[in-house]
């Protein structure tokens, strides 16, 4: 866990509301793993007074870091109004990751909207292993806006499923029936490792509990402080009352988290 003063190199748009923002100096969090986050804030003063909870996108040895942003508040609004040459509080990498690539497995990476940064990372370092063809990723939305970064998926050289709700991308539908359908014709016990809104989790967790398959879910949670401190971030679990999203996630065994 590192304090970096980060400077913003390159933002990109991708689609109403989302976009990336290229950081430099981040050299950090260059061990960073996918699942991982950060604790980001900008130069705005005391309102909001708390950083904002990022997956991280990318983390390169050169420094070079990437994250995606989803504007849905006043935080993620004012990091949309951030361009190149505008410095950034990180604070990270924090939280556990998604176990590595196994030659003998094959993993089914599912995301929904915003959800892709860990999904997108964890299919890079398989990539990056000579594993791509052991990987295929099932990225869900509700219309083709709702796909972020799908083309840095398609560049990976991975399988990808795209479905949208109103069918205006991909298969029509929801993610979920994608994912049902292509573990019909798969068999065996791939590794299913999920991010993105809570319903969609809910239910790949009960897709993986009916199939007896092993499923790791990355939570997403509102955070004050990232670092186990405030509880901010509890959800109930199987094992123990809560668990704290920021200090024990925000991957998970889905059957800790979800019944």
């Amino acid at each position: 866990m590192n304090f970096i003063d980060a400077g913003v190199v390159a933002r990109e748009d991708l689609a109403p509301g989302y976009f990336i923002l290229r950081l430099g100096g981040c050299e950090a969090l260059a061990g960073a793993l996918p699942g991982q986050f950060v604790m980001v804030r900008g130069d705005w003063g005391r309102d909001p007074l708390l950083p904002r909870a990022i997956s991280l996108l990318e983390a390169r040895p050169d420094g070079m870091a990437a994250i995606l942003v989803k504007t849905v508040g006043r935080g993620t609004a004012l990091l949309s109004r951030a361009t190149a040459g505008a410095r950034l509080r990180v604070l990270g990498p924090l939280g556990t990751a998604f176990p590595a690539p196994d030659a003998a497995r094959q993993d089914l990476l599912i995301a929904g909207g915003s959800g892709v940064p860990p999904v997108y990372l964890q299919a890079a370092r398989a990539a990056a292993a000579g594993r791509a063809d052991r990987v295929e990723v099932f990225l869900g939305g509700r219309t083709a806006q709702d796909l972020p970064y799908a083309t840095g998926l398609e560049r990976l050289g991975v399988s990808l499923h795209l479905t949208t709700d109103d069918g205006s991308r991909g298969q029509r539908g929801l993610v979920t029936a994608a994912l049902e359908r292509r573990l019909d014709e798969v068999g065996g016990r791939p590794r299913l490792m999920a991010c993105g809104p809570d319903p969609m989790l809910h239910a790949v967790a009960r897709i993986a509990r009916l199939r007896e398959l092993p499923c790791l879910v990355s939570l997403e949670a509102a955070m004050a402080c990232g670092l186990g401190a405030c509880l901010g971030c509890a959800v109930p679990a199987r094992s123990r009352p809560f668990v704290y999203v920021c200090q024990d996630g925000p991957v998970f065994d889905a059957a800790e988290v979800y019944q």
